[in-house]
């Protein structure tokens, strides 16, 4: 038997075959499934259609895929006997309590014998995904020692936020609806050039130059200048939403200055005093700035429910949503706002979600060498791209990472090569601070990096320059570092990615006949509008592997937990640049026994000398583990390689993003494949891309 993971709690299900809910999850062997209607069922593998079925016909309806061949299931019946009688069933138990409170929550309770902790907490309560909330007010109230005043069920999703003290956790978690509660964390912000990194300058693809044009972008920050030239003329700003500030008519003013900065990047197109046009990646795009600064100067407009922050965005015809903040504690596991984020994709397919990685990367044992895992929390999510920073490219700029802001010596970063190391003197570089990966839950992130250091952008009128990282040409623009700052610039080529695709529409794929072979293609609809998971595969595929400034690099080949799947280069994913020849494509959904190829053409010309890439990218289930596993394969010349494995036949069981890259790729026709390994839920859609260089 495997250990199950749930909420940072680990369980190892040999030492007992059953508990209760009201003992812990090694307790002694009980038949009686009374105390709990949700029971966990690990099997021998991964669940086939016939297993499915034989458990519905046990009255057990599959929720969510939470450990490895670990599904959380809801049981009516008391006796559990005749699922532990299931020759596929190694295990099946209630759902302990002991998998409800997440661990960083238990750090204080302990005390000498009869110790009662009264310190407070502010809690997400997540409830099972079938609950209805209605009913559970009473308990709820008498568990937490709260006011029924004080809890407002109306309009919740799925979770209440509360402030409780420590000595209630185990009465709430005792609740026989409460999945599990987290302790929340306040966020904080992640805080011209750069467009020619990026490869976003004059790209025309099929007589389209790509600038935004058509495409809506939503971004919550602290607010927006919206007097400032860089958004001047028609259509530019659709809708300004108060969120933090709301007393009167509301405020999206701007007296913080990040966001009018994250807002430049993205989709501002101005001019310098000195006569040089300066624009961010998607200048013709149009913005829905909804501002999160609350009273105090903090992000208190962040909704607790982040399908209050999506949801009006995408109503007002965002589809692309960028977000330069998460948690001030890095490193978090996946959490419900994860699991909020990743729901939100999957209702509304055609939304990207764009995400900074952090700026919490930090060199602490002094070894040279940036430490990993501080991706976590929002970042983590599986169906959001997340931004990490690489440098920008202006040498003339002095500021070095080893120096703080107050000229002292900066103790994250106080050793060789990075202590000297100038913040933009090298684009193939990573940004000492960009918070690197992988994720608890093992999974590689970033996704790409967009250069976030000595950005020039959009100055609020109600903020001072400080000139920390350099004197501006123009006072109306300022210099900022950060993946606050390659965040938007991300967002506006994904921006620029839609507009490529609505004026170059993919072909759908048919699934393999049983006898093999290529598909028939089916032709997109007339009114067609990308799903994320396509901006996403093509965004990552046209990356180029970032070389590192170091040696050894400080990023690696990809992928790699520093700088993902490498640097975004639109042209490259757009095959606008020379000698790329490129294909890309969304699936309706494959079922268990599916089989999808695609071929592609090997050119005999430069034999051996080609490289085939292939991204495949699903907008997964949410949960914190893959709830639909599918697997990438790429065969050519008798030969064959599997998505994010360097070799060998293993498959990747942690990303739902897999990339094959093979280098010297052979002449004739190369197949993608794409099959099931795993399926929790419906048939799982996907999108793919390819291009051959």
């Amino acid at each position: 038997m495997g250990l199950i993971q749930i909420n940072g709690n680990t369980f190892d299900p040999s030492t007992a075959r059953a508990s209760v809910r009201t003992q812990s999850a090694g307790a002694a062997e009980n038949e009686n499934a009374s105390k709990s209607k949700y029971i966990l069922v690990q099997s021998n593998g991964p669940l086939k259609k016939a297993e499915k079925q034989a458990l519905a016909d046990a009255k057990v309806a599959i929720k969510e895929y939470v450990s490895e061949n670990t599904y959380l299931c809801r049981y009516e019946p008391e006796d559990i006997a005749p699922v532990r009688a299931l020759d596929f069933v190694q295990y099946a138990a209630d759902y302990s309590t002991d998998f409800v409170v997440n661990p960083s929550l238990r750090v204080h309770t302990v005390g000498p014998p009869g110790h009662i902790s009264s310190r407070t907490h502010t809690v997400d309560v997540v409830f099972h995904k079938d609950c209805q909330l209605s009913g559970c007010k009473k308990e709820l109230c008498e568990a937490a020692h709260l006011d029924p005043e004080d809890i407002d069920l109306d309009g919740s999703k799925g979770k209440i936020r509360l402030t409780v003290q420590e000595q209630f956790l185990d009465a709430l978690a005792a609740l026989d609806d409460v999945a599990t509660i987290q302790e929340v964390k306040p966020n904080r912000l992640f805080n011209n050039v750069a467009r020619g990194i990026l490869k976003v300058e004059n790209v025309d693809v099929n007589g389209t130059t790509l600038d935004g044009s058509g495409q809506i972008v939503a971004v919550g920050d602290t607010g927006v200048d919206s007097s400032h030239p860089a958004f001047a003329g028609a259509n530019r700003i659709k809708k300004l939403i108060a969120l933090g500030r709301v007393t009167g008519s509301g405020k999206t003013n701007d007296p913080d200055g990040h966001g009018t900065h994250v807002c430049g990047s993205v989709l501002g197109s101005g001019t310098l005093s000195n006569g040089e046009p300066i624009q961010g990646s998607a200048p013709a795009a149009t913005l829905v700035m909804q501002s999160l600064l609350d009273s105090r100067g903090g992000l208190g407009g962040i909704p607790d429910d982040l399908d209050d922050l999506f949801g009006p965005a995408y109503k007002e015809g965002a589809r692309v949503h960028n977000n330069s903040w998460g948690s001030s504690q890095p490193g978090l596991a996946y959490d419900q706002s994860c699991q909020e984020i990743d729901d939100f994709v999957v209702r509304n397919p055609e939304m990207v979600i764009v995400f900074a990685a952090g700026n919490d990367g930090v060199d602490n044992d002094s070894n040279g060498s940036i430490d990993l895992r501080q991706i976590g929390s929002q970042a983590a999510a599986k169906n959001c791209i997340t931004i990490g920073a690489s440098e920008n490219d202006r040498p003339d700029l002095t500021v070095a990472y080893g120096v703080s802001g107050s000229g002292r010596r900066d103790p994250r970063y106080a050793v060789e090569p990075i202590y000297g190391d100038q913040y933009a003197d090298d684009p193939n570089g990573m940004a000492a601070f960009s918070s690197r990966g992988p994720t608890r839950e093992k999974r590689f992130k970033p996704d790409v990096v967009a250069p976030g250091t000595c950005i020039l952008s959009a100055r609020s009128s109600l903020v001072a320059d400080s000139g920390f990282y350099g004197q501006s040409p123009d006072p109306k623009y300022m210099y900022e570092s950060g993946t606050s700052m390659a965040s938007p610039l991300a967002s506006g080529c994904c921006a620029l990615l839609r507009q490529f695709l609505v004026a170059n529409p993919p072909e759908q794929t048919q699934n393999a006949p049983p006898s093999g072979g290529s598909q028939q293609p089916i032709a997109a609809p007339s009114s067609y509008s990308p799903t994320a998971a396509l901006v996403k595969a093509l965004l990552i595929n046209g990356a180029v592997e970032l070389p590192g400034q170091y040696t050894p690099s400080e990023a690696g080949t990809s992928p790699n937990p520093n700088s993902g799947w490498g640097r975004i280069s639109v042209a490259d994913s757009v095959g606008a640049t020379e000698g790329t020849k490129i294909g890309y494509g969304e699936h309706p959904g494959v079922d268990e026994d599916d089989v999808v190829e695609i071929p592609v053409t090997i050119d005999a010309a430069g034999t051996g000398t080609q490289t085939l890439k292939v991204t495949l990218v699903w907008t997964d289930p949410a949960g914190a583990m893959l709830q639909n596993d599918l697997d990438l394969t790429v065969t050519a010349g008798g030969s064959e390689k599997h998505g994010n494995v360097s070799s060998g036949s293993a498959f990747d069981r942690v990303n739902n993003v897999e990339q094959v890259k093979w280098e010297g790729v052979p002449a004739g026709e190369a197949k993608i494949r794409v099959s099931v390994q795993r399926l929790t839920s419906d048939k799982q859609a996907f999108a793919w891309a390819w291009k051959v260089y």
